[in-house]
């Protein structure tokens, strides 16, 4: 249970630098009153708010809070027990300041604001805004009763009382942990969908491998006996070819050289009958052409003529045999001569083949080789094939074993659903709100007894109401007059309290009622709810905030007075 037990402030709103503080546990009953502007609702509502949740309660801007004319140091302090732990909430504002002590030691500040906010909300108040101001505030112009606040609003207060609105952080939680779920499933279909593209691709390199090697292999031995095959017809061409190259070696004659002398010596023999011939054959002409000679001037008769040009025929005759004989000769030796140089050509030509086909050998011995080597590369790439196998093995070990993490994720993001359906609004927060609901309309329907408003109130899991006369006859909130409201919301505030109290949730020793006597309540009303906070016991500190403190004031154990002077606020006891 929550014990409030003081609030101090300066320089909050219309009161000046001297703190002013109110005691919050002596009395079981409190009227506080004032004229207007006299600093009522900023000494108890606002202040309160404002150092548990760093906001007013009524609907002023957040910089008014601070005294307009001393316009710094703003501070509020609210001193509040929990169970056995001692609080002490210091806000300001000029400069800012927000600071929670536990045992008088300041809690860690690194935090952000917000999440030292949610620390005072979550872990020490366990409450909000909207449920503190639910359950310990009731009246003012700017409070929304429970019966109008929105059903998330309504929803929320519930949640708060029946200390459920775990449940609603759960599934916050639950709901961040499900979209999570969705992306590393989503991410794991990506990683699978890649790392089976990679299992394909490594297996390709595998598959390829081994029909490469197959094929390489079995290609260069069928290549290699090809090979070796055209080398033994080759050898076999060259020894062809030696066998004719020795052939004509042999038939070759060993005299060339004496053939070509005879053939010069036969060509010089004819230059020389030629020659001979030619010398004659002038003579010849000159013993037919002159009749004297020409030197001694002696005729030349015709028998000397016909006897010298004889003698001279029979020479030329002689000497063209000898020709003919030498060209016989020469012809002879020249045929000799051109065998073996065709002889010759042909050895050259053999020996060219020999060259080329020998070349041919080699080159296929290099292809061997090669081929060979190919065979040697292929078998050693065995190794390598080896290590793409165990690689493919590692790819297939890694895709089962996304796989399966698929398949766990899948079944977590299950169970998550299912929690999810269990944490929604219908799920277990329906049913303890239904197990609570018949205490809840009880609670309603004694408050409103107890203040004389015979009506059966109910209100069902959804926190809509149905409100019925004596006769049956039904209502809603909204028909009712502001008298009559105001008993259903102080009966619904009072519920609330018990409840919380039952559920010992957001249960607390503060009651604020602010105004509720000065306007829709008429005298039976105010008699009838000042007999029902007087019977709500000692362990309630209840403050009344009223301009009928003249009619109301022997109904309380204490008054605590509000007057403006000098433009500032100050409290004084009647």
């Amino acid at each position: 249970m929550i014990i409030f037990k003081k609030i101090k402030f300066k320089n909050f709103g219309s009161f000046g630098n001297a703190w002013t503080e109110i005691d919050l546990i002596k009395n079981t009953t409190t009227l506080v009153c004032g004229t207007n502007g006299s600093g009522k609702s900023f000494a108890l509502l606002d202040s309160i708010t404002f150092a548990l949740f760093g906001k007013p309660f009524r609907k002023i801007n957040l910089g008014q809070l601070n005294n307009s004319i001393n316009k710094k140091e703003c501070l509020v302090e609210i001193y509040f027990s929990v169970d056995k732990d001692e609080y002490k909430i210091i806000r300001g504002l000029g400069p800012k300041v927000f600071e929670i002590y536990k045992n008088d030691i300041l809690l860690n500040q690194e935090a952000k604001k917000t999440d030292y906010q949610e620390i005072l909300e979550e872990q020490i108040l366990k409450m909000n805004y909207k449920t503190f101001t639910q359950v310990v505030i009731l009246g003012s112009s700017s409070f929304v009763p429970f019966m109008q606040l929105t059903a998330s609003d309504r929803r929320t207060v519930i949640e708060n009382i029946l200390d459920i609105n775990i449940f609603t952080t759960m599934n916050l939680v639950l709901k961040t942990k499900l979209t999570i779920a969705k992306e590393n499933i989503s991410d794991i279909d990506n990683k699978l969908q890649l790392q089976e593209q990679r299992v394909e691709y490594q297996q390709k390199i595998v598959d390829n491998l081994k029909t490469s090697m197959k094929k390489d292999i079995t290609k260069n031995k069928q290549e290699i006996e090809i090979l070796e095959e055209e080398n033994k017809n080759l050898f076999e061409k060259i020894s062809l070819l030696e066998n004719e190259k020795t052939e004509i070696e042999n038939n070759l004659i060993k005299n060339i050289d004496t053939v070509r002398k005879k053939i010069k010596d036969s060509e010089k023999l004819i230059s020389q009958a030629s020659f001979k011939i030619n010398e004659i054959q002038k003579e010849v002409n000159f013993y037919k052409e002159n009749e004297s000679c020409p030197r001694c001037k002696s005729e030349l008769t015709e028998e000397l003529k016909t006897d010298n040009i004889n003698d001279l025929n029979k020479s030329l005759e002689e000497f063209n045999k000898n020709i003919v004989k030498a060209e016989n000769l020469k012809d002879k030796n020249k045929t000799i001569e051109e065998n073996y140089e065709i002889s010759l050509d042909k050895i050259k030509e053999i020996n060219d083949k020999i060259k080329f086909i020998s070349w041919e050998i080699k080159t296929n011995k290099e292809k061997i080789d090669y081929k060979k080597n190919d065979i040697e590369e292929s078998n050693k790439m065995q190794s390598d094939l080896d290590k793409e196998i165990a690689l493919c093995k590692r790819e297939k070990q890694l895709l089962v074993e996304l796989q399966k993490e698929k398949e766990d994720l899948k079944e977590d993001f299950s169970y998550l659903k299912l929690a999810g359906n269990i944490l929604k609004d219908n799920g277990v927060k329906i049913k303890i709100i239904k197990h609570y609901l018949p205490a809840m309309n009880k609670y309603i329907n004694k408050y409103l007894k107890a203040m004389d408003f015979f009506v059966q109130f109910h209100i069902d899991e959804e926190f809509n109401e149905i409100i019925k006369s004596r006769h049956r006859d039904e209502f809603s909130y909204m028909n009712f007059s502001e008298g009559e409201k105001m008993r259903i919301d102080l009966s619904l505030l009072l519920a609330w309290r018990e409840i919380a109290r039952i559920k010992n949730s957001v249960n607390c020793n503060l009651l604020i009622l602010d105004e509720i006597f000065d306007s829709s309540l008429d005298s039976v009303g105010i008699d009838e709810v000042l007999k029902l906070l007087n019977a709500l016991g000692s362990k309630n500190n209840v403050f009344v905030i009223s301009h009928k403190a003249d009619q109301i004031v022997d109904k309380f154990k204490n008054t605590i007075n509000f007057e403006k002077k000098n433009n500032f606020s100050r409290m004084t006891n009647l």
